[in-house]
């Protein structure tokens, strides 16, 4: 795709902190003693927004998910998660802010010996909800992924394809304010992903900010997103140019 690019302040300037749901200034991020993964990173995501996340194996696509989900903390800059500046928020506050993200391992993180159902029902369980309804909402979700046949199987006897679909209805089960997910359609079909993605959008449709990490050019044009782009250690970010119902390029807000 070719890109056009103007001034890199522009999309921040323009959201104010009462709509920003992710904010980023000036950002670093390295581990241990190593040059910087990323670099002067600025963003500001408005609420309810939708952003594929790109980039080469090793741009820090990762990296900037882990901050945006509060498990790696910034070597500098700013972090703003709900408005909140998360470099100054104590350990017991941000574990209140993870419930209200849900997330989608690159390696799906379930819980082998429990079944699919009991992996996507633990945070309805967590929450304390009725049991009817837990029932009710993992049974129905299950079916739209298509592993209702797989419901009380182990994790740890399903596909890899299979054990992301448990990964991702797990992410959404809960009705998350933030959605981030870690190339969520590797491992399956076209068809699944096509529906696994028109789920990410019903669920954005309801309120939720969604981040998808992906490599999937077809994804990205099919379903036209604004982008953000990591390239040489820092971020740009870009949204659709549509022309005939078709994306043509982008253009660097």
């Amino acid at each position: 795709m070719l890109f056009k690019t103007e001034g890199e302040r522009i999309l921040i300037k323009s959201v104010s902190d009462m709509d920003m749901i992710i904010g980023m200034q000036n950002v670093g991020i390295r581990y241990g003693q190593g040059a910087e993964i990323l670099s002067d990173i600025n963003m500001a995501l408005k609420r309810g927004s939708f952003h594929f996340l790109t980039g080469k194996s090793g741009a820090g696509k990762t990296s900037l998910l882990s901050m945006m989900y509060l498990s790696q903390k910034a070597s500098r800059g700013i972090v703003k998660i709900f408005g909140r500046n998360v470099t100054y928020t104590d350990r017991d506050s941000l574990a209140l802010l993870r419930r209200k993200i849900g997330v989608v391992f690159q390696d799906f993180r379930l819980l082998d010996h429990m079944s699919a159902f009991d992996n996507v029902a633990l945070p309805l369980r967590v929450c304390g909800m009725d049991e009817r309804e837990v029932r009710k909402r993992v049974t129905e979700l299950l079916q739209w992924v298509e592993l209702d046949k797989k419901i009380k199987e182990p994790a740890s006897t399903l596909s890899g394809g299979e054990k992301q679909r448990v990964a991702i209805a797990r992410a959404v089960i809960n009705r998350p304010e933030i959605l981030l997910a870690d190339e969520p359609t590797g491992n399956v079909d076209s068809d699944i992903a096509h529906k696994l993605m028109k789920l990410f959008v019903e669920l954005n449709k309801l309120g939720t900010t969604v981040v998808i990490a992906t490599h999937s050019e077809k994804l990205i044009t099919d379903f036209p997103f604004p982008r953000l782009h990591l390239q040489n250690r820092g971020l740009k970010i870009y949204r659709p140019i549509i022309e005939d119902n078709t994306v043509k390029g982008g253009i660097h807000e």
